[in-house]
């Protein structure tokens, strides 16, 4: 299993940032490079404050070809389940990936909390990435479990890679509104 954390500190209030991710995501993935599209599959306002969002994502990695192989091909698409709170500024999520769906186990929670006096925003995400390296089948019994390491190694580092990247977009967008 890998853990991963990532940070990022932008110069726009919290409110803002949050609510870019949460309700104008397809429209800031043109801006990043690692992810390709975003379609949002499902919206649903719980009440409280609370919006539970289910989309889907594709994006292209370099990775080896054995890798490629072993896992379906080097476009990886997965979905996301988050619910997002107001209160707090809290998005507990996880991802199912559309290949090998009941080997991985992904999940974690981003944190929108005030930076900057005020005037900012601290981005912390934080979440697991676990392969079952048995599920493998097109990989060598000896190889199973450092293929799984490595494709643990490049989730581990795809999702906070991007949620740095869309952050960034988030703000650029807002930068750009009159």
């Amino acid at each position: 299993m890998q853990t991963f954390r990532s940070l990022v500190v932008v110069r726009r209030p919290v409110d803002e940032v949050f609510t870019t991710m949460r309700d104008r995501l397809p429209d800031l993935v043109p801006r990043v490079d690692d992810v390709d599209r975003v379609r949002v599959l499902e919206r649903e306002d719980l009440g409280d404050g609370r919006v539970r969002l289910v989309n889907e994502w594709w994006a292209t990695q370099r990775i080896p070809e054995f890798v490629a192989r072993a896992v379906g091909g080097d476009e990886i698409g997965w979905i996301d389940r988050a619910e997002w709170h107001d209160d707090g500024h809290v998005t507990r999520w996880t991802i199912e990936p559309l290949v090998l769906p009941d080997a991985v186990t992904c999940g974690g929670e981003t944190t929108y909390e005030p930076a900057m006096g005020g005037r900012g925003t601290r981005v912390t995400v934080a979440g697991t990435f676990d392969l079952d390296a048995g599920a493998l089948g097109g990989v060598a019994g000896a190889l199973q479990r450092p293929v799984a390491a490595f494709v643990e190694s490049i989730a581990s580092s795809l999702v906070p890679r991007s949620t740095r990247s869309l952050v960034q977009a988030a703000v650029d967008h807002l930068d750009e509104q009159p």
